[in-house]
This record gives C-alpha cells, structure tokens and sequence, in this order.
C-alpha cells in the first residue's frame, strides 16, 4: 500500500476516486463503512451497481443523480449535504483531478454530521436555526449562476406579539409549530427554510420562472391564512397572518446587500398593511412593488 493510500486509509471521512471514464478508482474503509458497502460489491467494483446502492439510502435519489450527471466532466468543486433514511445526515465534497491525457476525474469526500446537524435544528419548529442559516444563507445567495431563477424570502408572523400578550407564550409556541410544520410542507427539493428570529423565518426556493418564485411564496402566505388560527388583535381577518420581503432573482449576488433589500421589502409589507408579499427592487431599493 502506497503512503496516499495508508493517509487516506487513516481519513474518518469516506473518500472516492472516480476516473474521467467513471470507473472506481479507490475507495477507503471510512467510505465502506459510511454507505455500507457490501464485500460482493466492493470486491468486484460496479460503477452503476454503487451507484444505485448509494441512492437507494437516499430521501432524494434523484436529485443525487442529477447533480453527479452534471459535475462529471466539470472542472467545478462541489459542497452540499444529503439526508439518508435512515436519519443520518453526510457532507459531500467532490473536486476534480487531472488524468494526464484522460480529462478529468472525480474525489468525492464524504463525511457523517449527523451530530452537528442536530445542533443546527431549532427545536421548537423543527426547521434549521439561526446557526445553520448563518452557515448556508451565503452559500445559496452567491452561489454560481444553474439556469434557475431563486427567491429568498423574509416571513415574519403578523403581530405576533400582541398575540402572546392575549393567548400566553405557550400558546405561540403552539403556533410557531404549527408554522413550522405547515413551511416545512411547503418545501421541494433544493428549497430551503430557517427560523432566525423569534417569529421570523427565511426561506430560499428555486423555480423555472420569476412567476414560479414569487407564486411559491403566495401560496405559503395563503396557506398561513387559510389556517385559521384566531388572533384577535390581527386586523381585518382576526386570524394569524404572515408578511413577507423577497427577491426575485438569478446568479450569485451580494447575500447581504441581498438581505437588506428583503428586509426592506417587508417593512414595506408591514406598513402597508401586513398579509403581503412585497418584492424587493435588487437596483433600488427604495421603490419596492406589491403583489
């Protein structure tokens, strides 16, 4: 065994090589082990046979695939997280190599957070924290340009004060769940959402189309609505309500010169009467426009 591979073999982080023609090239213990590789499987190295038996652990196989489909041949890095079924959570890191002569081949690093990640959920929603949104939110927003258009959102629980001062704070813990629970519901493949505030929540979806963005946070608003949880002091429905800021947009931008626009933009949704999703100009500010 060569020295790089007794440093790999030491490595609690499963590593992968993968040749320009997508064969195994290596795969240490610490890889073995993670995705519980069989010996018949490793003995006799399948590209596709491991292929599938790593996706069949997966919540999302198939957005798995896609985004090994579109790295393989690509000189770009990649960094992002996978939630297997069985509760565990893994990085993934993936940077290319040259074959001399060969094009390009593929390391791909993966390594257990389950532990960290628990760290980074608020427990009393369910939805990543504060902490998680610190460490991610850049990473979205200035994130290289994938052909679809983003939206980031702020949502904050219309008077929500008012509301723990009539029904009592354990009665907006009720409620916060309940959002919680209906935010996660709403969320598809790439969509992301953290709670990081009191009652105030971000969320970042992608979408084919401007108008595939902004009627994904429409529809989050009206499912708040239609909810019906009673809020007395919440004019004119009396029930709970949400106002959102978002930005609408494609590419990496500024995250941000990108939060203060959203956060700008719903300011404008509260003082203009609360229940609304207000987009945020991204090239000015100050003239923001109500859907």
């Amino acid at each position: 065994m060569s020295l790089f591979q007794q440093t790999l073999e030491s490595l609690p982080d499963g590593v992968l090589l993968i040749s320009s023609k997508r064969d195994v090239i290596y795969a240490n213990r610490a890889f073995l082990a993670l995705w519980k590789v069989p010996q018949t499987l490793s003995a006799n190295w399948n590209r596709s046979a491991l292929l599938q038996h790593v996706s069949n652990q997966l919540d999302q196989p198939v957005l798995f695939r896609r985004e090994v489909e579109r790295l393989y041949g690509s000189s770009e890095s990649s960094e992002d997280e996978l939630s297997l079924e069985d509760g565990r959570i893994f990085s993934r890191r993936s940077v290319p190599f040259a074959e001399e002569g060969n094009g390009l081949g593929r390391i791909w690093i993966f390594t257990d957070i389950t532990e960290a990640w628990h760290a980074r959920l608020d427990t009393l929603t369910g939805l990543p924290n504060r902490r998680a949104y610190s460490l991610k939110y850049p990473k979205i927003v200035s994130a290289a340009d994938d052909g679809f258009i983003r939206g980031v959102g702020i949502m904050d629980v219309d008077n929500f004060k008012g509301y723990n001062d009539i029904y009592g704070h354990a009665a907006g813990d009720i409620v916060l769940k309940q959002i919680g629970r209906l935010v996660s519901s709403h969320l598809r493949g790439d969509d992301v959402a953290f709670r990081i505030g009191g009652e105030e929540f971000l969320i970042a979806c992608k979408a084919r189309t401007e108008m595939g963005a902004c009627a994904f946070f429409e529809a989050l608003r009206l499912g708040i609505e239609a909810e019906g949880i009673p809020h007395k002091l919440n004019a004119p429905g009396r029930v709970v309500t949400a106002s959102f800021g978002l930005a609408v947009f494609r590419g990496p931008h500024d995250p941000e010169k990108l939060f203060e626009a959203v956060d700008e933009a719903l300011y404008v949704s509260k003082a203009s009467g609360r229940n609304v999703v207000t987009i945020a100009d991204l090239a000015s500010i100050s003239v923001p426009t109500i859907l």
